[in-house]
């Protein structure tokens, strides 16, 4: 496999070759990994700084809000685009029986009849109607674009995140979503030496320590209703930790130390057969999102972005 960096000796590459030489039949998502990764870490979305003193974090933190709860964002639409399109090129290089679908995409961005600027307020709070309308009536695949547009986005959220991390620093959250935007986690990881349990966002990178023995979901703390899955040769290392009461998974790693936040998606590719494990014995990931209801009764997503 080719490495989709200058630099060969990027450990985000390294991982992903490791990966295959154990997992030969995820080289192709591996390539693709390889290619877009990079495209991600390397993004600037020119994302405005967040401004919130320590006292208006621990309120909001308090109320069980996340950071960036209700909290207008500036960054750079036509850089968000420009990711986007460059996305959906090197995809259509890789993506053998999704080569169509990418060219399609991709036409339609170049040509601007794909209209990111109204629609990444939309995904950013979470309403994929219009992102649905908007790629039927282009013909495109609108669970593609949705995915695209969130992954293109992942540049900013990492920049905010890094901002707020000082802030973070000794606030208690012990919520099954992201302190910082909101979203859910993509996998849990044991930490340290004495192997406390830690949450990590899977858009924006966070890291939050959560409770050894709680559901993420439904706050289920009975011992009698949690349990684990894994596979023999690799327990040690990775497992699932499932609830029979909401019937949820939570992928967990022991790592010790934090894996990297543009690594995650690897992790997450690394643990896949884990996945196949749950959901062979009837558990589900659920989604997790932060929204509320403001004062006037209004609906309000976690976050607001504007360019």
């Amino acid at each position: 496999m080719t490495p989709g960096t200058p630099n060969g000796s990027d450990f985000l590459v390294q991982r992903l070759h490791a990966l295959v030489q154990q997992s030969p039949d995820l080289k192709d998502v591996a390539r693709r990994y390889e290619i877009i990764l990079p495209l991600l870490r390397d993004a600037n979305l020119r994302a405005a700084t967040v401004t919130i003193s320590p006292e208006q974090a621990y309120a909001k933190m308090a109320a069980g809000l996340p950071l960036l709860y209700d909290v207008e964002l500036e960054l750079d639409y036509a850089e968000v685009h420009g990711l986007m399109l460059r996305l959906a090129g090197a995809l259509e290089n890789v993506s053998g029986n999704g080569r169509d679908t990418c060219r399609r995409i991709r036409e339609a961005l170049e040509e601007n009849r794909l209209k990111m600027d109204t629609l990444l307020p939309c995904i950013a709070a979470g309403d994929q109607g219009p992102v649905a309308s908007a790629a039927q009536c282009l013909h495109l695949d609108a669970g593609f674009v949705w995915t695209l547009a969130q992954s293109a986005l992942k540049p900013a959220l990492h920049s905010w995140r890094r901002q707020l991390a000082p802030i973070l620093e000794g606030i208690p959250w012990n919520k099954g979503c992201c302190p910082v935007c909101g979203s859910g986690p993509i996998l849990g990881e044991l930490q340290g030496n004495h192997l406390g349990k830690h949450l990590r966002c899977g858009q924006c990178g966070a890291d939050w320590p959560f409770h050894r023995l709680q559901c993420l979901y439904c706050g289920n703390e009975d011992h009698h209703t949690l349990g684990y899955l894994y596979e023999e040769p690799r327990r040690e290392k990775m497992m699932v930790e499932v609830c029979n009461q909401c019937r949820g998974y939570l992928k967990v790693i022991v790592s010790f130390t934090p894996t990297p936040p543009q690594l995650l998606p690897v992790e997450d590719l690394v643990t896949l057969h884990l996945d196949y494990i749950a959901e062979k014995h009837g558990y589900a990931r659920v989604a997790v999102r932060v929204s509320a209801h403001s004062q006037d009764g209004s609906k309000s997503e976690v976050y607001h972005l504007r360019g």
